[in-house]
């Protein structure tokens, strides 16, 4: 099952694709993540995520799997984490949409429906934090 979340957001494709392959300061636009840590800004480099999701409190650690500079895709795998997602990749996409507006996609396959839930709210959060942080 493909899970696939689209924002549309007010700020051009180069600007957008910065913030995300830069692969730094997630906790500038996912809210859940209070401190991240990178190792590389290229295939292969690590990212290490704090987060704190209601009363939890846990880290992921992420491997930067795939990077396309001129098509703007991403690919991240999400190593270690909640058992729900754990072991999933998410890919990232930025798409001019003209007048300095573009589209963000992030999606992912999934085997279980509880996995699926779980990835489209976190992909939400991700999507309007990219949009708040890109539009203020």
């Amino acid at each position: 099952m493909k899970v696939i979340h689209d924002t549309q957001i007010n700020e051009s494709s180069d600007k957008l694709w910065n913030t995300l392959r830069s692969f730094d300061g997630v906790e500038k636009y996912l809210s859940i993540v209070t401190k991240s840590v990178i190792t590389g800004n290229q295939k292969g480099s690590k990212r290490t995520c704090d987060v704190n999701l209601g009363h939890q409190d846990f880290q992921t650690l992420e491997t930067l799997e795939f990077l396309d500079e001129k098509n703007k895709i991403l690919t991240v795998c999400l190593d270690e984490g909640p058992i729900q997602i754990r072991g999933m990749k998410f890919t990232f996409t930025v798409k001019s949409t003209g007048d300095g507006q573009s589209n963000f996609t992030i999606s992912t396959d999934v085997g279980n429906p509880d996995a699926a839930g779980a990835a489209q709210t976190i992909f939400s959060m991700i999507g309007q934090g990219l949009k708040k942080f890109h539009e203020q």
